[in-house]
Protein backbone atom coordinates (compact mmCIF):
# COMPACT_ATOMS: atom_id res chain seq x y z
CA UNK A 1 0.00 0.00 0.00
CA UNK A 2 1.50 3.60 -0.68
CA UNK A 3 -0.73 6.40 0.95
CA UNK A 4 0.08 10.01 -0.71
CA UNK A 5 -1.14 12.43 1.63
CA UNK A 6 -1.16 16.33 2.06
CA UNK A 7 -1.59 17.72 5.46
CA UNK A 8 -1.52 20.99 7.18
CA UNK A 9 -1.58 20.54 11.07
CA UNK A 10 -1.27 16.51 10.97
CA UNK A 11 -5.13 15.53 10.88
CA UNK A 12 -4.81 13.80 7.62
CA UNK A 13 -1.10 13.00 8.27
CA UNK A 14 -2.29 11.04 11.41
CA UNK A 15 -4.59 9.21 9.61
CA UNK A 16 -2.70 7.95 6.53
CA UNK A 17 -0.30 7.10 9.29
CA UNK A 18 -2.78 4.56 10.87
CA UNK A 19 -3.98 3.33 7.39
CA UNK A 20 -0.19 2.65 6.33
CA UNK A 21 0.62 0.95 9.54
CA UNK A 22 -2.22 -1.59 9.51
CA UNK A 23 -1.13 -2.72 6.03
CA UNK A 24 2.88 -2.09 6.31
CA UNK A 25 2.19 0.40 3.90
CA UNK A 26 4.05 3.73 3.15
CA UNK A 27 3.09 7.14 2.95
CA UNK A 28 3.98 9.90 1.16
CA UNK A 29 3.93 13.48 0.49
CA UNK A 30 1.64 14.88 -2.34
CA UNK A 31 3.73 17.30 -4.02
CA UNK A 32 3.33 18.99 -7.40
CA UNK A 33 5.69 16.20 -9.39
CA UNK A 34 4.22 13.85 -11.68
CA UNK A 35 3.89 10.26 -9.97
CA UNK A 36 3.79 7.35 -11.39
CA UNK A 37 3.39 3.87 -9.08
CA UNK A 38 2.45 0.05 -9.34
CA UNK A 39 0.98 -0.78 -5.91
CA UNK A 40 -1.56 -2.75 -5.59
CA UNK A 41 -3.04 -0.22 -3.45
CA UNK A 42 -3.41 3.20 -3.38
CA UNK A 43 -4.89 5.72 -1.35
CA UNK A 44 -4.82 9.61 -0.75
CA UNK A 45 -5.83 11.06 1.89
CA UNK A 46 -6.40 14.95 2.31
CA UNK A 47 -8.37 17.83 4.08
CA UNK A 48 -11.43 19.38 2.69
CA UNK A 49 -11.30 22.92 1.63
CA UNK A 50 -14.37 24.55 1.11
CA UNK A 51 -16.59 21.58 0.07
CA UNK A 52 -13.38 20.71 -2.56
CA UNK A 53 -9.74 18.91 -2.70
CA UNK A 54 -6.73 21.57 -2.17
CA UNK A 55 -5.32 22.39 -5.47
CA UNK A 56 -2.22 20.89 -5.00
CA UNK A 57 -4.08 17.63 -4.59
CA UNK A 58 -6.69 17.65 -7.78
CA UNK A 59 -3.46 18.54 -9.58
CA UNK A 60 -1.69 15.65 -7.88
CA UNK A 61 -4.61 13.28 -8.73
CA UNK A 62 -4.44 14.40 -12.34
CA UNK A 63 -0.95 13.48 -12.75
CA UNK A 64 -0.62 10.44 -10.89
CA UNK A 65 -0.14 7.13 -12.97
CA UNK A 66 -1.12 3.97 -11.51
CA UNK A 67 0.37 1.12 -13.93
CA UNK A 68 -1.46 -1.69 -11.80
CA UNK A 69 -4.55 -1.97 -13.89
CA UNK A 70 -5.41 -4.35 -10.61
CA UNK A 71 -5.03 -1.63 -8.12
CA UNK A 72 -7.43 -0.91 -5.40
CA UNK A 73 -7.73 2.75 -5.21
CA UNK A 74 -9.03 4.72 -2.51
CA UNK A 75 -9.89 8.59 -1.40
CA UNK A 76 -9.81 10.06 2.18
CA UNK A 77 -11.50 13.58 2.55
CA UNK A 78 -10.56 13.96 6.23
CA UNK A 79 -13.35 17.61 7.43
CA UNK A 80 -13.94 19.26 10.82
CA UNK A 81 -17.22 19.43 9.30
CA UNK A 82 -19.10 17.68 6.79
CA UNK A 83 -17.06 17.55 3.33
CA UNK A 84 -19.98 17.70 1.57
CA UNK A 85 -18.50 14.74 -1.31
CA UNK A 86 -14.92 16.39 -1.31
CA UNK A 87 -14.03 12.98 -1.25
CA UNK A 88 -14.79 12.44 -4.86
CA UNK A 89 -13.74 15.56 -5.75
CA UNK A 90 -10.41 14.20 -7.44
CA UNK A 91 -10.42 13.09 -11.63
CA UNK A 92 -9.76 10.03 -10.10
CA UNK A 93 -12.97 7.04 -9.50
CA UNK A 94 -11.66 5.45 -6.25
CA UNK A 95 -13.61 2.21 -5.57
CA UNK A 96 -13.49 2.83 -1.96
CA UNK A 97 -13.97 6.79 -1.04
CA UNK A 98 -14.89 8.08 2.80
CA UNK A 99 -14.92 11.33 4.95
CA UNK A 100 -13.62 11.27 8.14
CA UNK A 101 -14.46 13.61 10.54
CA UNK A 102 -11.94 15.13 12.66
CA UNK A 103 -11.30 18.31 14.89
CA UNK A 104 -12.47 21.61 13.06
CA UNK A 105 -9.62 23.83 12.99
CA UNK A 106 -10.25 26.86 10.27
CA UNK A 107 -9.50 29.75 12.65
CA UNK A 108 -10.74 32.32 10.14
CA UNK A 109 -14.40 31.38 10.77
CA UNK A 110 -14.60 28.70 13.97
CA UNK A 111 -12.74 27.97 16.94
CA UNK A 112 -10.67 24.67 17.40
CA UNK A 113 -12.95 21.54 18.62
CA UNK A 114 -9.54 19.71 20.02
CA UNK A 115 -11.83 17.65 22.98
CA UNK A 116 -10.93 14.03 23.68
CA UNK A 117 -13.74 13.02 22.54
CA UNK A 118 -13.66 14.41 18.88
CA UNK A 119 -10.16 12.42 18.45
CA UNK A 120 -12.09 9.30 20.38
CA UNK A 121 -14.70 9.43 17.04
CA UNK A 122 -12.05 9.58 15.03
CA UNK A 123 -10.01 7.01 15.70
CA UNK A 124 -13.04 4.47 15.80
CA UNK A 125 -14.32 5.78 12.50
CA UNK A 126 -10.52 5.50 11.46
CA UNK A 127 -10.84 1.69 12.44
CA UNK A 128 -14.02 0.99 10.23
CA UNK A 129 -12.43 2.48 7.36
CA UNK A 130 -9.35 0.12 8.12
CA UNK A 131 -11.86 -2.96 8.05
CA UNK A 132 -13.46 -1.44 5.08
CA UNK A 133 -9.99 -1.43 3.31
CA UNK A 134 -8.81 -4.94 4.51
CA UNK A 135 -12.37 -6.33 3.08
CA UNK A 136 -11.94 -4.36 -0.57
CA UNK A 137 -14.96 -3.05 -0.07
CA UNK A 138 -16.93 -0.57 -2.54
CA UNK A 139 -17.79 2.78 -1.26
CA UNK A 140 -18.48 5.89 -3.46
CA UNK A 141 -19.17 8.06 -1.13
CA UNK A 142 -21.30 11.03 -1.33
CA UNK A 143 -21.63 12.89 -4.76
CA UNK A 144 -19.45 15.84 -5.98
CA UNK A 145 -21.93 18.22 -7.21
CA UNK A 146 -22.21 21.47 -8.99
CA UNK A 147 -22.76 22.89 -5.60
CA UNK A 148 -19.90 22.00 -3.85
CA UNK A 149 -17.84 23.86 -7.38
CA UNK A 150 -19.84 27.10 -6.15
CA UNK A 151 -18.45 27.04 -2.77
CA UNK A 152 -14.98 25.73 -3.64
CA UNK A 153 -15.12 29.06 -5.80
CA UNK A 154 -15.50 31.10 -2.89
CA UNK A 155 -12.44 29.75 -1.17
CA UNK A 156 -9.55 32.40 -0.92
CA UNK A 157 -6.88 31.64 -3.96
CA UNK A 158 -3.43 31.80 -4.16
CA UNK A 159 -2.93 35.51 -3.73
CA UNK A 160 -4.92 35.28 -0.12
CA UNK A 161 -1.74 35.77 1.78
CA UNK A 162 -1.29 39.24 0.98
CA UNK A 163 -4.27 39.69 3.67
CA UNK A 164 -2.40 37.88 6.14
CA UNK A 165 -1.63 40.28 8.89
CA UNK A 166 1.48 39.68 10.85
CA UNK A 167 2.05 41.29 14.80
CA UNK A 168 4.92 40.40 17.23
CA UNK A 169 6.81 37.91 15.13
CA UNK A 170 9.95 37.10 16.46
CA UNK A 171 11.74 35.78 13.03
CA UNK A 172 11.88 32.13 14.23
CA UNK A 173 10.99 31.02 10.41
CA UNK A 174 8.86 27.86 11.19
CA UNK A 175 6.35 28.88 9.08
CA UNK A 176 8.60 28.68 5.92
CA UNK A 177 9.39 25.38 7.12
CA UNK A 178 6.41 24.59 7.82
CA UNK A 179 4.35 25.25 4.55
CA UNK A 180 3.66 22.47 2.00
CA UNK A 181 3.71 24.17 -0.65
CA UNK A 182 7.02 26.35 -0.26
CA UNK A 183 5.01 29.53 -0.09
CA UNK A 184 6.76 31.51 2.49
CA UNK A 185 10.38 32.55 3.08
CA UNK A 186 11.60 33.48 6.20
CA UNK A 187 13.21 37.29 6.06
CA UNK A 188 14.57 39.31 9.11
CA UNK A 189 11.33 41.16 9.16
CA UNK A 190 9.23 38.11 9.25
CA UNK A 191 7.36 36.18 6.85
CA UNK A 192 7.31 36.54 2.54
CA UNK A 193 4.71 35.13 0.84
CA UNK A 194 5.17 34.64 -2.25
CA UNK A 195 1.10 34.35 -3.60
CA UNK A 196 0.88 30.38 -4.68
CA UNK A 197 -0.79 30.20 -1.01
CA UNK A 198 -3.01 26.89 -0.56
CA UNK A 199 -4.57 28.62 2.28
CA UNK A 200 -3.84 25.99 4.48
CA UNK A 201 -3.21 28.06 7.11
CA UNK A 202 -0.45 25.50 8.41
CA UNK A 203 1.85 28.95 9.23
CA UNK A 204 -0.70 30.16 11.38
CA UNK A 205 -0.73 26.74 13.81
CA UNK A 206 2.91 26.10 13.42
CA UNK A 207 3.83 29.74 14.82
CA UNK A 208 5.18 29.84 18.27
CA UNK A 209 3.86 33.57 18.82
CA UNK A 210 0.81 33.55 16.85
CA UNK A 211 1.71 36.06 14.70
CA UNK A 212 0.08 35.35 11.73
CA UNK A 213 -3.72 36.07 11.33
CA UNK A 214 -6.57 36.02 8.63
CA UNK A 215 -10.02 37.06 8.76
CA UNK A 216 -11.05 36.35 12.45
CA UNK A 217 -8.47 34.25 13.57
CA UNK A 218 -6.96 36.43 16.04
CA UNK A 219 -6.65 35.18 19.83
CA UNK A 220 -7.88 31.77 19.20
CA UNK A 221 -6.18 28.74 20.37
CA UNK A 222 -3.99 26.87 17.59
CA UNK A 223 -3.85 23.29 17.30
CA UNK A 224 -1.67 20.55 15.61
CA UNK A 225 -2.47 16.59 15.92
CA UNK A 226 -1.35 16.13 19.41
CA UNK A 227 0.12 12.35 17.40
CA UNK A 228 2.22 14.34 15.01
CA UNK A 229 3.22 17.17 16.74
CA UNK A 230 4.89 20.15 15.35
CA UNK A 231 8.14 17.94 14.74
CA UNK A 232 6.31 15.45 13.02
CA UNK A 233 4.78 17.97 10.31
CA UNK A 234 8.40 18.96 9.98
CA UNK A 235 9.90 16.20 9.45
CA UNK A 236 6.67 15.27 6.98
CA UNK A 237 7.98 18.48 5.01
CA UNK A 238 11.72 17.33 4.75
CA UNK A 239 10.58 14.35 2.88
CA UNK A 240 8.99 16.52 -0.40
Amino acid sequence: MTIYCFSSTGNSLHAARTIAQAFDGTVKPITHEATTTDDDMVGLIFPAFFWGAPTIVAEFAKNLRITNAAAYVFSIVVSGGSAHGAENALCLKPAYAAELKTVNNYLPMYEVNDEDDVHANAQTQLQQIIADLKAKKTQRGKPYTPVNRVVRRMMPGPASDAKFTVTGCNACGLCAKVCPVGNISATAGGPAFAHRCEHCLACMHACPAAAIDYGKSAGKTRYIHPEIKLAGLLKFREEQ
